[in-house]
């Protein structure tokens, strides 16, 4: 099992990349011969191009370590109470951490 979450993660992060070769541009605005509403609307596309290619990048990041982790035989493994992973969580969220437990934990500690 543990083969077949780090291939669906290595095809996840590889995704990504390529999603954030393609997607992330951000587009240009020709102020000259546009009038404000155009001006306008070409700044909305141009900050949403940005934040797509930030949440991509972080993305990105995040699967970068969990590559990491199954180098270092840890994938799969709560890495705050050292429990295994549900599969099924694995394959929804490959680059998770932590068990189900611990994140609803985390997540309310941050409450």
């Amino acid at each position: 099992m543990k083969t077949m979450e780090a291939t669906h993660l290595l095809t996840t992060y590889r995704d990504v990349v390529a999603r954030l070769q393609s997607e992330a541009a951000v587009p240009t605005t020709d102020a000259a011969g546009s009038d404000f509403l155009d001006l306008a609307q070409s700044v909305e596309h141009q900050e949403l191009a940005r934040l797509i290619a930030t949440r991509l990048a972080e993305r990105a990041k995040r699967l970068r370590v969990a590559l990491a982790r199954v180098a270092d035989g840890e994938y799969g493994v709560c890495a705050e109470c050292g429990t295994s992973i549900p599969p099924k969580r694995l394959l929804a969220i490959p680059d998770a951490t932590t068990c189900v437990a611990c994140q609803e934990r985390l997540e309310g500690a941050r409450s």
